[in-house]
């Protein structure tokens, strides 16, 4: 195996890892790591070295996705505890926030 391949699979690796762990400042160290190691990369012959960091590159994708999709939740979560300080929060018949702000209208009636 030549240097860059192994190179490029320990970043891969790293970066794995790094999404595991949400580490996002190693992952934007990584990220022009991999970028120049795979522009160095001559055209691979090894179809096992091949399937090996197509595996990896998907196995990270995909962790990646789930990452970002657990970020989203959350900043949607923070969202909703921030709206529902400033307010009554409920929900109509068709299952949908319904916000009102300030206080509630019954008590504004009394």
């Amino acid at each position: 195996m030549m240097r860059d391949d192994m190179q490029i699979e320990g970043l891969l690796d790293a970066i794995h890892a790094a999404i595991l762990s949400a580490d996002y400042t190693e992952l934007a160290r990584l990220s022009p790591e991999l970028d120049a190691a795979l522009g160095r990369l001559a055209q691979p012959s090894d179809s096992a070295l091949i399937l090996r960091l197509q595996r990896k590159a998907e196995r990270n994708a995909i962790c990646a996705t789930a990452a970002a999709k657990g970020v989203r939740a959350a900043i949607r979560r923070l969202n909703e505890v921030r709206q529902s300080l400033n307010g009554l929060v409920t929900y109509g018949e068709d299952g949908q926030r319904v916000e009102r702000g300030g206080q509630p209208e019954f008590s504004r009636r009394l």
